[in-house]
């Protein structure tokens, strides 16, 4: 989550001292934010501000080098090695240290592989498969932060060709070519958060492109247009307040619309007007504290969220305000450091381009040897116990369709569950539901290979497959969408329905977005029964897969490390029979009582006659703090297969 560019190149295109003060503001917004998310609800949008000050800066230096016929991709390409590999190196190399003294191993198998995708510039991707960002699993990711440097790198592989064929063969069309493509890029962020792909959305390139886009729209724009005197105050001014008002507010707040949105306009203003030194906001950005923090924030960012993550990994809570400050303290001294004697140095043409390649090389292939270490031992078990290595190999195991079986259904995507022909309209049967049906999956897939059926998950990831109420309105069309592609299915014969079920007393709405009354969970009630009488009536089968006790908290990660650094376990490992049929007795009997569909119990694997348990047989039943692990799955499938048959 950081731009690339730094002042080193300010030779080519002129300094400008806000410049570093808004990088200042970027990287303090996103550490506030991580530090604790109740300060800056918004803050880790610092990042989206950082892509627009990238592609401002970049698109600036590559478009006069251009139009003086000067551009040199080798060039180009020796100022972003020397400007990001040896701090990102230096972090590295440090952190791998921590990584083996700390982690356990399946997140040290976790953490080699995102050394190797970090190395290759491809760490969005990695995470984009592998974490929710803003789940707690994340904050046990040490490198989780550098998945924008994937972004970045990726844009500049195509972008510098671009501008140069456009500064040679079409130089007025730019602007507009530009400008639609970065418009483009919005568009497809967009209908991807229709659809429930908001982490596709989060972390990769062709989603998050119109930010960089953004900033390099304002690096085109002609200098002769730019504001002075009270019109730059003004458009300072409305920045300011827009990228505040982004920071500052709560994620999803803007649905569809990337919440994004206001910061980016606001940083996209904020770099427009300051073109007049002498407006107020640009003094307030140019103040010498300001500066000095922008300075160093590469290395801050690249150092702040490794300081959190290992601290919150020993201590397995989240930091108090003292320890917040110490680790303050400690990441911006290693980013002073790293800045004046890793960044500088290697930043300047003292150290001829070969060196800069060599030492690049040999750190890489270093690092990446002890990753593939890392993650070819098994993330080292033999550092622990085998009851802790147990315990911990559950973390993070909840399925996820791969990618290889995505295929297309209608507007949004299904993942193929034992579907050689790839062709939607060969299936028979169809698991619908957000990730609480697709964890299920592997198990449901192994039962339609015994009966020899074809089958398709069809996500909705974040929402419930209900369409007369759901969490919000984006979800009901969601779910609406996916029900009408179903009815289009011939072949389907069964409709497997699974679900998040603690929803009583929170605000579900209906299809008018009006909130509804859900105590007891009776709304929800009456929703599936809606669904399951629209399918019926469709001449389908319904199974619908009931609740289970949510621990609410990672189950497998914090258990294993209470065993492993000698802390007391302050979380119950279970939960009382008694709250669990407080929580979900009534609607349990609700569809019980129906004798139309199949209702199967996930919930009589895990609980006795007293407790439903989080660990069985010293195994985590959970990857994480409400997902079922896959290794063990193979305890429902006898009750999922009861269920089928009883529907066929």
């Amino acid at each position: 989550m950081h731009t690339s560019i730094g002042s080193a190149d300010s030779h080519l295109i002129g300094y400008r001292a806000d410049v570093d003060g808004l990088r200042a503001i970027a990287v303090i917004s996103v550490i506030a934010f991580h530090l604790s998310r109740s300060w800056l609800p918004g803050g880790y949008l610092g990042v989206d501000i950082f892509f627009v000050l990238s592609g401002y800066l970049i698109t600036l230096i590559l478009w006069r080098e251009a139009l003086k016929g000067q551009f040199s991709i080798m060039r180009f390409y020796e100022r972003r090695v020397r400007r990001i590999m040896p701090a990102l190196l230096l972090l590295l190399f440090f952190t791998t240290l921590a990584a083996i003294a700390l982690l356990l191993p399946a997140d040290l198998i976790g953490y080699g592989k995102s050394v190797l995708a970090s190395l290759g510039f491809v760490a969005n991707i990695y995470f984009w498969r592998d974490t929710d960002y803003f789940s707690r699993a994340a904050e046990a990711k040490p490198l989780l932060h550098v998945w924008s440097l994937g972004v970045e790198e990726q844009f500049y592989i195509i972008f510098p060709l671009l501008i140069a064929a456009f500064a040679r063969y079409w130089p007025r069309a730019t602007l507009p070519a530009i400008a639609l493509l970065t418009l483009g890029s919005l568009a497809v962020n967009c209908l991807a958060l229709r659809i429930g792909g908001a982490s596709p959305a989060f972390f990769l390139l062709p989603t998050r492109a119109w930010e960089l886009g953004a900033g390099a729209l304002v690096a085109l724009l002609p200098r002769e247009r730019a504001p002075h005197g009270w019109i730059a105050g003004v458009l300072g001014a409305a920045g300011a307040v827009a990228m505040l008002v982004g920071i500052g507010s709560p994620a999803r707040l803007f649905g569809s619309v990337p919440v994004a949105l206001p910061a980016v306009i606001g940083a996209m203003l904020l770099i427009f007007a300051g073109q007049d030194k002498q407006s107020p906001i640009n003094r307030l950005l140019a103040m010498r504290p300001l500066v000095f923090v922008g300075l160093i924030s590469y290395s801050l960012y690249l150092w702040h969220w490794p300081f959190i993550v290992f601290s919150q990994y020993y201590l397995i809570r989240d930091l108090n305000f003292t320890e917040m400050t110490v680790a303050a303290v400690g990441m911006v001294i290693c980013a002073t450091l790293s800045w004046r004697y890793v960044e500088r140095p290697f930043r300047s043409k003292t150290i001829p381009a070969r060196s800069v390649y060599s030492a690049a090389a040999a750190g890489a292939a270093i690092l990446a040897v002890l990753a593939s270490v890392l993650i070819w031992s098994n993330g080292l078990p033999g550092r622990m116990s085998g009851e802790v290595a147990i315990i911990n190999a559950a973390v993070g195991t909840n399925y996820r369709c791969p990618v290889s079986n995505y295929l297309s259904v209608g507007l949004s995507r299904a993942c193929t569950l034992n579907l050689p022909s790839r062709n939607p309209s060969d299936a028979n049967v169809v698991l619908l539901g957000n990730s609480h049906a697709q964890m299920y999956a592997p198990a449901w897939e192994s039962i339609l290979v015994a009966k020899g059926l074809t089958g398709l998950l069809i996500p909705a990831n974040g929402c419930l497959p209900t369409v007369t109420v759901n969490i919000s309105r984006q979800c009901i069309e969601v779910a609406a969408g996916n029900l009408r592609e179903i009815d289009k299915l011939s072949n389907v014969r069964t409709v497997i329905l699974g679900l998040t079920w603690p929803h009583a007393g929170d605000g579900l709405v209906d299809a008018d977005g009006k909130v509804v009354d859900n105590r007891s969970d009776r709304e929800l009630a009456v929703g599936l029964d809606e669904l399951i009488d629209h399918l019926r009536r469709s001449g389908k089968n319904v199974v619908l897969i009931g609740p289970i006790a949510d621990p609410g908290w990672d189950v497998p990660s914090e258990v294993s490390r209470a065993l492993a650094f000698g802390r007391p376990m302050d979380k119950p490992t279970y939960l009382p029979v008694e709250e669990f049929e407080r929580q979900y007795g009534a609607i349990i009997r609700h569809f019980e009582a129906r004798r139309d569909i199949g209702f199967t119990r996930p919930d009589r694997i895990l609980c006795d006659a007293s407790r439903c348990n989080y660990i069985l047989d010293g195994r985590s039943m959970f990857a994480d703090s409400n997902h079922i692990a896959e290794a063990e799955l193979y305890r429902f499938r006898p009750n999922f297969t009861e269920a089928l048959a009883a529907q066929r």
